[in-house]
């Protein structure tokens, strides 16, 4: 591989690089014993400037175009040279995670509308009264109706208003004196969302890890040190 340009990097099925390569594992090498590839690469990643430089450590990666696509329609972020992208997390930009958890933060927020049908409800009001006795001759808040003691004749103890014209003086009763329930049962519809099929179940939050790592196979990555001096144009 006499022929090949100083800085070429390529995959080979054995672990270790032959003679006039090295390996891409992110070492440090002498400037003095690689002065042309430092010439090419400088300390682009890594090292004392003249004195050391680190080689593209490519363990564990995937190699990605840096610049900026003019493709229409690619969303990718622009990729400088030497730059590493991606991690084990939820950005993908290179090979990225192994596996990522789906939570709720991660699903899109949905609207549901639909119509409460509550023709099947009844409520029930109780005006409360009590057998003790006998009570007070003028109703107070809280108040309820009780036994009306001894004596010769009925208590009068309901009142009609003479004059409709002119409202009585009311007392307002609170919930000790009235009390209400609600029983039976309402239903919910919801509209059609979309045309798709409805499924017996909705899918919701999964703590399951979903794998992301596309296939891949290890191999070593090896980058030229010694062979033809690439001659920018």
């Amino acid at each position: 591989m006499e022929d090949a340009f100083i800085g070429t990097i390529m995959a080979v099925a054995y672990d270790y690089a032959p003679v006039g390569w090295l390996p891409c594992n992110g070492q440090l090498v002498q400037v003095s014993q690689y002065q042309a590839l430092y010439a090419l690469l400088g300390n682009t990643y890594g090292g004392v400037i003249n004195q050391t430089f680190a080689l593209p450590d490519l363990r564990g990666y995937a190699v990605i175009g840096s610049g900026v696509s003019a493709t229409p329609g690619r969303t990718m972020p622009p990729v400088a040279l030497a730059t590493s992208v991606g991690a084990n997390s939820l950005d993908l930009n290179t090979q990225g995670a192994a596996t990522l958890t789906i939570g709720s933060a991660n699903l899109p927020a949905v609207a549901i509308g639909g119509a409460l049908n509550t023709t099947g409800l009844t409520a029930t009001s109780i005006l409360s009264a009590t057998t003790s006795g006998p009570g007070a001759t003028a109703p107070a808040a809280g108040a309820r109706l009780s036994a009306s003691g001894t004596g010769a004749g009925a208590a009068a103890i309901y009142y009609t208003n003479p004059t409709p014209s002119t409202p009585l003086p009311l007392v307002a009763l609170n919930s000790a004196s009235v009390q209400s329930s609600v029983d039976g049962a309402a239903t919910f519809t919801t509209g059609a969302l979309g045309s798709g099929t409805p499924l017996s179940t909705i899918p919701v939050a999964s703590t399951a890890q979903v794998p992301t790592m596309q296939p891949s196979l290890g191999m070593t990555y090896i980058i030229c040190w010694q062979g033809d001096y690439p001659v920018r144009p």
